[in-house]
């Protein structure tokens, strides 16, 4: 049984590592005190699909002020905070945050957020694919970019689908912190 829960965290984290792909050169970050940060929602899914499908299928009990909070205040308030928070605790010497004189900016373009489901022994984690373009601040031409797919965590599971998407934004921002952190 111990080979097994052993051999199945390799495989997890063998997999995670796998899941993510840079191109283009980060040194351009090298010395930088500050970096700006923005989301890019434009054209996201949910599992696939729109945003409208996904929201019209949720749970009926869950009413219009839910529904308004998915695309504004789980965004801004939540999930926004806990990439940033998770990703600046990788970093050594920077720091991401609302920094718009910043010489850089990170892009963060959600691509696909699969919220996942609460099953009890049975639920799935919340997953997000992204990519995080590093652009000169103003700019929208990538000087470098992390492809993030399908970032998810373990150990957590909770019955609201905004608290597992939360989850899966902490994992995103520490995905990007420690791609970050290997800058020498």
């Amino acid at each position: 049984m111990k080979k097994i829960l052993i051999l199945s965290l390799v495989i997890g984290m063998f997999t995670a590592l796998q899941a993510q792909k840079v191109s283009g050169d980060l040194s351009c970050l090298k010395g930088q005190k500050e970096i700006n940060i923005t989301f890019n929602y434009k054209g996201v899914t949910y599992d696939g699909d729109s945003e409208a499908k996904y929201l019209k299928g949720e749970d009926k009990a869950k009413d219009a002020e839910w529904k308004a909070a998915w695309t504004s205040s789980f965004r801004t308030d939540n999930w926004e905070p806990r990439l940033i928070d998770d990703l600046n605790k990788e970093l050594k010497g920077m720091e991401c945050g609302d920094f718009a004189d910043a010489k850089y900016t990170i892009i963060v373009k959600l691509i696909d957020i699969d919220p996942g489901t609460f099953a009890g022994p049975m639920s799935m984690p919340a997953k997000i694919t992204a990519t995080a373009s590093i652009v000169k601040t103003g700019s929208t031409s990538p000087l470098a970019t992390i492809e993030l797919k399908k970032i998810t965590y373990k150990y957590f599971m909770s019955p609201q689908p905004e608290a597992r998407v939360g989850e899966a934004f902490s994992c995103v921002g520490e995905a990007i912190g420690k791609k970050l952190s290997k800058i020498k």
